[in-house]
């Protein structure tokens, strides 16, 4: 029996495509074509692969053997695999801008030979089995067109409208990797970031601006909302506006993304660093519940209030307990966000300690997250010294699966999932 390529079986078992279509060449391999929810994908025989948003923009592809992905901003990242001793690990690059401009003209070039091929008559169609529904061929060609007008003009557009859109972007915890981002706030009131990570300019949106930014950027993203189940709203010091201003963003999200039954989005997620006075109380919290504000992400750098402070933080643990306890109370989801290395060789051990008594001590619960970083990912390199020695790679690993070990009350006894969060990986770092 001859191979039977990538496209051939997913036209006959690509349960998640419930709309797709092959189409075969009088030689050569075939090309599968298939819809799934708020996505499509081509497949050219076992590759090359490319997956697309439905406004047409290629996401991720595969090619020569490499896997690649393109931001809304238009960027470019390669994974490629590198050996390292005796193991393959995975390494993220950016491609320069002609490199990933030839990588978009070829993700466009294939579609317009597909095309191509589909005006001369030179594909015959081979239908899906009964329980998956055939592509008709109108739609197929609307999407290779939509594909097809996606040149470097259009990219260049594209990318100016982004950087018209959005400000530095903020750290975003793993639940929000692939959320809606909304900017209430932009940079870093007073300079002071999570984890010592690269300071930007502080800004604030008024309630006008900000829905004027909100409606512009579901205009950039168009049909790729579809693709997200929450929405982020930034930056880190959102929540400690004055509550009728976080009201009035809160309402404004809503209002342009609708949230509930009738749309893909579950709700809104935040982040917060600072838990000193002045915060929202607890009924504060509810009204928020209210509107949508169904997760907090806590960025804690350390429970040992002597590193805090060399990461220009002066909330006292108290202030964590009680605002942990104050978002459960409302209903709202509680993520953690904890550094593995912060405080450096110095400060290791009580670092250690300290946070993990801190953590357990908080009222965590069922589908609440700590998340475990890389504080050397985290810190910006260029910001100058961090008045300590940092810990090597090794020692930094080690802690964080010791924090993941000492965490063990959280993980068994009050159901919280404890994990690491490379932002390297994420391809944030």
């Amino acid at each position: 029996m001859g191979h039977q390529t990538e496209a051939a079986c997913l036209l006959e078992s690509g349960a998640l495509y419930a709309r797709r279509v092959l189409l075969r060449p009088s030689s050569g391999d075939p090309i599968f074509v298939g819809f799934k929810s708020a996505a499509f994908s081509l497949y050219f025989g076992d590759a090359p692969i490319y997956h697309f948003d439905l406004e047409g923009r290629w996401q991720r592809a595969f090619v020569d053997g490499t896997h690649y992905l393109k931001g809304l901003d238009t960027t470019v990242q390669a994974i490629d695999r590198v050996r390292e001793g005796e193991n393959l690990v995975l390494r993220r690059r950016t491609l320069g801008v002609a490199e990933a401009g030839d990588l978009d003209d070829r993700v466009r070039s294939a579609a317009q030979g597909v095309l191509e091929a589909l005006g001369s008559r030179r594909l015959e169609r081979v239908e899906p089995p009964s329980r998956a529904r055939p592509l008709p061929p109108d739609e197929l060609r609307a999407s290779l067109e939509q594909v097809a007008r996606w040149d470097a003009a259009a990219w260049c557009a594209h990318r100016e409208r982004y950087l018209g859109t959005y400000g530095p972007l903020p750290l975003l915890p793993p639940d929000c990797l692939n959320a809606v981002v909304l900017q209430a706030t932009l940079g870093h009131a007073g300079g002071s970031t999570f984890g010592l990570s690269a300071v930007a300019e502080h800004s604030v949106r008024s309630a006008s601006e900000f829905e004027e930014h909100a409606r512009t950027v579901a205009e950039l993203l168009g049909r790729r909302t579809l693709q997200s189940r929450s929405i982020f709203l930034g930056g880190g010091d959102v929540l400690r506006r004055p509550s009728e201003e976080v009201l009035a963003y809160l309402e404004t999200v809503a209002r342009v993304f609708p949230i509930g039954a009738a749309s893909r989005l579950e709700g809104i997620h935040a982040f917060l660093d600072d838990f000193s006075a002045p915060r929202p109380d607890r009924e504060t919290w509810r009204i928020f519940r209210g509107l949508h504000l169904s997760r907090v992400s806590l960025g804690v750098e350390s429970g040992d209030p002597e590193v805090r402070a060399m990461y220009r933080k002066a909330w006292a643990n108290e202030d964590l307990v009680a605002i942990v306890a104050d978002l459960k109370a409302a209903g709202i989801g509680v993520g953690v966000l904890v550094l593995a290395g912060a405080g450096g060789a110095e400060h290791a051990e009580s670092h250690l300690a300290a946070t993990a008594d801190l953590i357990n001590a908080l009222e965590l619960g069922p589908g609440d997250l700590v998340s475990l970083l890389d504080a050397e990912e985290v810190r910006d390199p260029h910001a100058g010294g961090p008045g300590f020695s940092p810990l090597t790679a090794e020692r930094r690993a080690e802690q964080q699966a010791g924090l993941k070990q000492r965490l063990l009350p959280v993980r068994t006894l009050q159901g919280a999932k404890v994990a690491p969060y490379s932002l390297e990986k994420q391809g944030l770092g």
